[in-house]
C-alpha cells in the first residue's frame, strides 16, 4: 500500500471530526425535540468522521497495486504555499491593524497563487472585495470591528 493524497484527506476528516466530536460533547447534547448547544458540533464532527473512515478504506482498497499519486504535485507546491502564507498573515494582523488591512494583504499574498495573474489586476480586486466587505458586514449588518487598527 501507497500513501497518497485521498489517504492523507482521510486521515484530515476523521481527525477533525474526531476532535468536533469530543469538544461538541462538553456543550451538552439535549435531546431530538430541544437540542442543545453541542447537538450541531457532534452530529457534523459524527459524520465528518464517518466520510474521512469511508475514503481511508476506499482509498486503501483503491490503491491495491495502482500507481501512487502525489500527495502534492510539484506544480502546485507555489498555490499551496501561497494560500497557506495568506491565511497565516491574515490571522496574525487581523487584531494588530484591523480588518482592512488584513484582507488587503490576504488578498495580496493570496494573488501569488496564480502565476497567469496580472499585477494591474490586483489593486481593482483589492479594492472591491474590501468596499464589498464594507458595504456588508460594516454598513450593511453593523457589525462592530475594527476597520483599521486605529479605529474607535
Amino acid at each position: 500500500m501507497k500513501f497518497n493524497a485521498d489517504h492523507a484527506v482521510g486521515i484530515l476528516f476523521a481527525g477533525v471530526g474526531g476532535i468536533a466530536v469530543y469538544l461538541g460533547t462538553d456543550y451538552g447534547f439535549g435531546s431530538l425535540s430541544e437540542m442543545g448547544p453541542g447537538a450541531l458540533p457532534v452530529l457534523l464532527g459524527a459524520v465528518l468522521f464517518i466520510f474521512g473512515a469511508a475514503l481511508l478504506v476506499q482509498a486503501t482498497v483503491a490503491s491495491e497495486g495502482a500507481a501512487s499519486i502525489a500527495m502534492i504535485p510539484p506544480q502546485e507546491i507555489r498555490p499551496f504555499l501561497a494560500v497557506l502564507a495568506a491565511l497565516l498573515a491574515f490571522s496574525l494582523l487581523i487584531e494588530r491593524v484591523g480588518l482592512l488591512p488584513s484582507v488587503a494583504a490576504l488578498i495580496g499574498i493570496g494573488w501569488l497563487a496564480d502565476k497567469r495573474g496580472r499585477l494591474k489586476e490586483l489593486p481593482v480586486l483589492a479594492l472591491f472585495i474590501l468596499a464589498i466587505i464594507i458595504a456588508i458586514f460594516y454598513v450593511g449588518l453593523g457589525i462592530p470591528f475594527y476597520l483599521f487598527g486605529w479605529s474607535i
